[in-house]
């Protein structure tokens, strides 16, 4: 049931960084489709393996069981979101750019 946890976390955060954040300027909807399920697999991934090196952490305390098995695996993979997207989508074929905000944009 933990990866459900995560699995929400990424479709928000994925949604403000390659939505608002990033702008693909190369490749098909197909490519950009593939490379958002394949963000959406390393980012699990890297849940999974650091849910299975830091869940034995917390002791007996439920709530440390909580930080150290559900929050913190969660919480690495999501601020590497950005970087992890830029190599997964570069290897499908698109090209991500950062959006550059102005003063005039508003």
């Amino acid at each position: 049931m933990d990866w459900l946890y995560a699995t929400c976390i990424f479709w928000i955060v994925a949604a403000i960084f390659f939505g608002g954040i990033y702008d693909a300027e190369t490749g098909s909807p197909g490519r950009q489709a593939l490379g958002l399920v394949l963000n959406l697999a390393v980012f699990l991934g890297i849940f999974s393996v650091l849910r299975l090196a830091l869940g034995g952490l917390g002791g007996e305390s439920a709530f440390m069981n909580l930080v150290w098995g559900l929050a913190v695996p969660a919480a690495v993979p999501t601020m590497l979101l950005g970087r992890i997207g830029n190599v997964v989508f570069k290897l499908v074929g698109v090209t991500m750019t950062r959006k550059v905000f102005s003063a005039d944009a508003h």
